[in-house]
């Protein structure tokens, strides 16, 4: 179950809790993960604005005044692409990707955080081997300062180090779900954060 069990004590010789110290441990990087998606989260979402604008752009010159761009489409493609990649850990943190919860919303609380813990397991392989990959690949193409290979021909390493990034950050917000479902998984109760009482609210 991770390192929780090394922070339990029990409540009256029974119920299983953490002390105090390791609440304050687990509540503060959950909120610093939290705050860091949404900050990163909140600047790659303006990126569709962009993207939009650039599309608009594209079809007034192409259609209006005859004279497309050789850069719209290409330039569009690289805010798209970041803004889908790295919103990731921003959808994980709110929840926002799809789950197949049919038979799964029916289990018990303690259960649930059981379940969810042994698919994390296959989560973590698929982030930690894209996090392996894309580190290697954006490394080579800072290296060389690499291109496209279009007619405008823009760098590409700038796209290409989100992937690492994307990565890097989902795997932090999947630790703040990780912790939550250990707590829940060894306590019964469910791991909350609340801001008004501070680090020993759980």
């Amino acid at each position: 179950m991770g390192v929780l069990p090394l922070f339990l004590k029990r409540e009256g010789g029974n119920t299983p809790t953490l002390d105090v110290s390791a609440m304050r441990l687990f509540i503060s990087f959950i909120r610093f993960v939290d705050s860091l998606n949404d900050r990163v989260g909140k600047v790659f979402s303006f990126f569709i604005y962009a993207m939009m604008l650039i599309l608009v752009y594209e079809v007034v010159m192409r259609y209006v005044f005859n004279s497309p761009t050789i850069w719209a489409h290409e330039t569009s493609e690289f805010f798209y692409g970041a803004h889908f990649i790295v919103g990731g850990a921003f959808a994980l943190r709110w929840g926002a990707h799809v789950n197949i919860d049919v038979i799964h919303r029916y289990f018990p609380l303690r259960t649930r955080a059981i379940v969810d813990l042994f698919t994390w397991l296959v989560f973590y392989i698929f982030c930690g081997v894209l996090l392996w990959h894309a580190v290697g690949m954006a490394t080579e193409s800072v290296k060389v300062m690499e291109y496209t290979d279009s007619v405008w021909g823009p760098p590409l390493w700038p796209v290409l180090l989100t992937i690492p990034l994307a990565a890097a950050l989902i795997l932090l917000q999947a630790l703040t779900k990780t912790i939550k479902d250990t707590y829940t998984a060894i306590t019964g109760r469910e791991f909350t954060v609340k801001v008004s009482q501070g680090a020993q609210s759980c």
